[in-house]
C-alpha cells in the first residue's frame, strides 16, 4: 500500500516564505502607484475646473458688455492700445505696457466711474465651486449660511482668473483668461531673462520663500511678453543644471530663436484660454 497517497504531502515553511515575498513585493508595487496616481488625480481636478472657469470668464465677458466698442463698463475705457487687465489683484500694474481696468460699481452699463468692489470681480473671476459657509451661533443644531462679503456670496477662492483684452481699432481683439490655483496674491509677477530662448535663473526676480524656482517655472505656467504684448503658455520646461537654466518651449511658438530680452512669469497659473473677436458696435441691444 502506497502511504504517500493517503497523506500527502504539506506546504513548507520555505513555500510560504516565497509565496509572502512575492505577495510583498506586489503589494510594494501598487502602494508605489497610490501618491502618484492621488497627484495626477488632483491634477486632473484642477485642469477641469481651470477650463470650466476660462470658458465661463470668457462668456461673461460678452454677457457683462466687456466686448463693446467703447465700452464704458470699464473705469478706464477700453481703446485697447495698451492691453487691458481685469484682475482685483491689480497684475496690469506691474507687468510693462499693459494697464488695470476694472468693473464699475453702478453696473455693468452704468455711467459712474468709481470701480466695483473686489467681490463683484470676484464673483466674475472667481470659481463658484468652494463656498464659505458661516458657523452656528446660537444652536450646533442650525444649519450654516452662506457667507457673505461686501453684498455677495463669498468662495474660498482656490481657483481664480484674470481677464486680457487686446487689440487695436476694429480688430480682431483678443480677450485672453488666465487661470490660477491657490494664487499667492503678494506675488503677482516674477521677472526673468531670456537667453537664446533659455531662462536664466539667477534673473528670476523676486524669489518665493520656500518655493524653488522648478516649483515656479514648470509646464504650464503663463508668461507675458511686453515686446509682443502677449500671453504664453510654457508647454514645456526643461532644467539644466550645468547652467542653472530653463529651457522653456510655447504654446504660441518661440518669441525669439536669439536674442535677449525681460519677460514676466505669472506664478500659481495653470491654464490660458484665448479667443477672437470683433468688438460688438453700438446699438439697441448694446447702448
Amino acid at each position: 500500500m502506497n502511504v504517500s497517497r493517503l497523506h500527502p504531502r504539506g506546504i513548507t515553511v520555505l513555500e510560504v516564505l516565497i509565496s509572502i515575498g512575492i505577495l510583498a513585493i506586489g503589494l510594494t508595487s501598487v502602494l508605489a502607484i497610490v501618491p502618484a496616481a492621488k497627484s495626477q488625480s488632483a491634477r486632473a481636478v484642477i485642469l477641469d475646473r481651470a477650463s470650466t472657469l476660462a470658458a465661463n470668464v470668457l462668456a461673461d465677458a460678452a454677457t457683462f458688455g466687456l466686448l463693446r466698442s467703447g465700452s464704458d463698463t470699464l473705469t478706464i475705457g477700453p481703446s485697447l492700445t495698451t492691453p487691458v487687465f481685469i484682475d482685483p489683484a491689480g497684475v496690469g500694474s506691474v507687468l510693462g505696457s499693459a494697464t488695470s481696468g476694472a468693473l464699475k460699481q453702478t453696473g455693468i452699463y452704468g455711467i459712474g466711474a468709481t470701480a466695483a468692489p473686489a467681490a463683484f470681480h470676484q464673483s466674475f473671476l472667481q470659481s463658484r465651486d468652494d463656498l464659505l459657509v458661516t458657523t452656528a451661533t446660537t444652536s450646533s443644531d442650525d444649519p450654516p449660511l452662506n457667507a457673505v462679503i461686501d453684498g455677495a456670496r463669498a468662495f474660498e477662492g482656490r481657483m481664480t482668473s484674470l481677464l486680457c483684452l487686446s487689440g487695436t481699432g476694429s480688430g480682431p481683439h483678443r480677450a485672453s483668461v488666465v487661470v490660477f490655483h491657490a494664487r499667492d496674491p503678494n506675488y503677482l509677477a516674477i521677472t526673468g531673462t531670456l537667453v537664446n530662448s533659455r531662462l536664466e535663473v539667477a534673473s528670476l526676480n523676486p524669489s518665493i520663500p520656500g518655493r524653488t524656482a522648478g516649483e515656479v517655472i514648470r509646464p504650464g505656467v503663463i508668461l507675458w511678453s511686453a515686446m509682443n504684448q502677449r500671453l504664453h503658455q510654457a508647454t514645456s520646461a526643461s532644467y539644466d543644471s550645468n547652467t542653472n537654466s530653463f529651457f522653456l518651449t510655447l504654446s504660441t511658438g518661440t518669441l525669439l530663436a536669439t536674442g535677449t530680452y525681460q519677460v514676466q512669469f505669472l506664478p500659481d497659473s495653470v491654464g490660458l484660454a484665448e479667443q477672437t473677436f470683433t468688438p460688438e458696435t453700438a446699438g439697441a441691444f448694446t447702448q
